[in-house]
């Protein structure tokens, strides 16, 4: 016991305070570093047997339980990592006794708070777990998979083998379906579904009985010639069987008749039948439909729509009743083919001014047959340019323009409220709007808006005779037709912008006429979508 060396005492760490009246003054007693010298030359010297129970009792501090000190050495090893590294070890002394001690330190952060939490570090090891063992999932499935891949190509080799000998220069082929059953799904869908669907905004009643060729032309067309499309109904059948007498070529006409006249339906049939003019060239499609006004049940650019799809050449003329071609017109059309072919297929419209006689009382043998005839006719007053919507011989067809020119010309006025009588492709045009009840400029102002030209007709023109009724369409109608018209405006522009955008067209010339008719529409809807225009 005489050997022990002796305990001495623990240094305490204290400051003696001097006050005075004006300063206060804090003297520390012992140094900190040479404490620390004294206490390191007293472990030196201490025995062997002494240290060993002090290191011992440190280490007890940080071992395990005896349950993992089983385990392998490496095992071991992970384990304490992972515990200390969900378990961080903080400062040794409190937040606030440390900075008493060190002279203060900074209020720790919101990272270093994160860092420190429990919870993170938990959520990073799991995440790193998590994409080790999916790494190796996946890498265990690309090695065991590629023998399976030389099995498919052989077992596919042998298939291409196997039909090789099926297929061979004996093989006679045979149907794979029984011919007497319905094979297209489209054959069983019923006819009403597949009407209502192709008028999506007409009455479902209304569509279902509408009967495609009910009456078919016995002569067939050639695809390059220009179809008269049209309707006509009980009243204006007879402007229809007129038509044929100017127009020798293929007319697709939809009959509105009221659902319940059957005595006018047959009437018409037995007319179709003994007038040479009409079964030659007239293709018949029957509607049924309630009323025997105009209304919204199916309205007039549906009918033109299912004309104008039902027609069978590839070019097509909007005619509305009561209007003729006063002129040769399939003769112009066949001698200048080449040229004409040329603007239709490129998406352009030809147009065709029309003009009204004065007196009411004007009858066929007052109809000019030529441009001479015409002019003579418009300088004694006795006919006008009629361009709906606008006064007498004004329009954007120029009647000065017209009556001088000796070729096309484009329409530079151009106006979306502007219907002349156009011929067009029947393919590449876009379709007329099916919420107007008659509205033929709604055809032409988005066919324009696509950077379509419309080309007048130099020598060539159309004259509407005179009407024993007024418009089918009612002053309310009306009313209602010109405001969602006005809607409807707006609309075509942004679409045909976007389009034009879209199809990388935008700074072509073929945006120039949405540019000038919606330059105002598209700096309101269409900015930040395809810029200001140029």
């Amino acid at each position: 016991m005489s050997d022990l060396p002796t305990v001495r005492p623990k240094h305490s760490r204290s400051t003696s305070i001097t006050t005075s009246k004006k300063t206060t003054s804090h003297q520390r007693k012992p140094s900190l570093n040479v404490q620390q010298q004294q206490q390191q030359q007293q472990i030196l010297q201490t025995p062997k047997p002494e240290l060993k129970r002090h290191s011992s009792s440190r280490a007890s501090l940080n071992t395990t339980p005896t349950t993992a000190s089983n385990l392998p050495r490496f095992v071991n090893s992970i384990i304490l990592r992972v515990h200390s590294f969900l378990n961080p070890s903080g400062p040794l002394l409190p937040h606030s006794k440390h900075g008493n001690a060190f002279g203060g330190t900074a209020k720790p952060s919101l990272l270093s708070k994160l860092a420190q939490s429990r919870f993170i570090r938990f959520a990073a090891l799991f995440y790193v777990i998590f994409s080790v063992f999916l790494s190796l999932n996946h890498g265990w499935k690309y090695f065991v998979s590629s023998p399976n891949g030389n099995n498919n190509s052989i077992r596919f080799k042998q298939t291409d083998t196997a039909l090789d000998e099926q297929f061979n220069d004996d093989w006679v082929p045979q149907r794979t379906y029984d011919q007497d059953d319905t094979y297209s799904l489209m054959n069983q869908m019923t006819h009403g579904l597949k009407m209502s669907k192709l008028f999506s905004k007409s009455y479902y009643d209304a569509a279902k009985k509408i009967q495609p060729f009910w009456k078919k032309a016995s002569n067939i067309p050639e695809k390059d010639e220009v179809s008269i499309i049209t309707t006509a109904n009980a009243n204006t059948w007879d402007d229809l069987k007129r038509l044929t007498i100017y127009w020798e070529g293929p007319i697709s006409a939809i009959i509105h008749i009221e659902e319940e006249d059957e005595s006018t339906v047959e009437k018409i049939k037995q007319e179709y039948e003994n007038t040479p003019e009409l079964y030659r060239n007239v293709d018949l499609h029957l509607a049924q439909i309630p009323g025997d006004k105009l209304s919204v049940l199916f309205p007039r650019n549906a009918e033109r729509n299912l004309a104008r799809l039902l027609a069978q050449t590839d070019y097509v003329m909007d005619l509305p009743h009561g209007v003729i071609p006063a002129t040769d017109l399939r003769r112009t059309l066949e001698s200048n083919k080449e040229r004409i072919d040329s603007l239709l297929l490129a998406g352009d419209l030809l147009a065709l001014p029309t003009f009204n006689f004065k007196n009411r009382e004007a009858t066929r043998d007052d109809v000019p047959y030529d441009k001479s005839q015409l002019i003579l006719k418009l300088s004694e007053d006795k006919m006008v340019l009629d361009d709906k919507h606008w006064k007498e011989n004004e329009g954007p067809t120029d009647l000065e323009r017209w009556m001088d020119a000796e070729s096309l010309y484009a329409v530079e006025k151009y106006e979306f409220h502007y219907e002349p009588v156009i011929i067009e492709s029947k393919t590449i045009q876009p379709w007329c709007s099916e919420r107007f009840l008659d509205s033929r400029a709604a055809c032409i102002f988005s066919s324009y808006l696509q950077g379509n030209e419309i080309w007048v007709l130099p020598d060539d023109f159309m004259v509407q005779m005179p009407l024993e009724e007024d418009s089918e369409v009612t002053d309310f109608d009306n009313v209602v037709e010109n405001r969602i018209y006005a809607k409807f405006y707006w609309e075509q522009c942004v679409h045909h912008a976007r389009q034009l955008d879209a199809l990388g067209l935008w700074k072509s010339p073929r945006s120039q006429h949405i540019r000038s008719q919606c330059s105002r529409v598209i700096q309101n809807w269409g900015k930040g979508l395809i810029g200001k225009p140029e």
